[in-house]
């Protein structure tokens, strides 16, 4: 789908849409739940606000995206790339983020189970 503005919301349920395309899509708010979209690329797009629930992103390529407000829960996201995004306020929940690389982040306000990571890579460089 290229150049598209979805005004309403979009629902996507225990659907397939593996190995699609997304280019200079509006889908904030989207929901997806029980889908299936592994292979998927999402360019220049924007899905502030969406939703993520029980779905396979494993593979996804998300680049030049808003994410802002997104929220995972109990997704397959391995082997995803996801690069010059703004995820902002986004809340990922239940997630396996073994062998997960992040580099090159702005992370004020980053928090994992409760810990600022700001401050404890600050202490993490003082200490090299």
């Amino acid at each position: 789908m290229d150049h598209a503005e979805l005004t309403e919301s979009v629902c996507i349920v225990a659907s397939d849409i593996s190995e699609s395309r997304f280019t200079q899509v509006r889908m904030d708010r989207a929901a997806f739940t029980d889908a299936s979209l592994a292979a998927c690329a999402f360019t220049d797009v924007n899905l502030a606000g969406g939703r993520f629930v029980r779905s396979d992103l494993s593979g996804v390529v998300i680049e030049d995206a808003l994410l802002a407000g997104v929220r995972l829960r109990d997704c397959n996201m391995s082997g995803a790339r996801i690069e010059d995004v703004a995820l902002a306020g986004a809340t990922i929940t239940h997630a396996d983020l073994s062998g997960v690389s992040i580099s090159g982040c702005a992370i004020a306000g980053l928090h994992i189970d409760g810990v600022d990571i700001d401050a404890l890579l600050s202490a993490h460089r003082k200490q090299k």
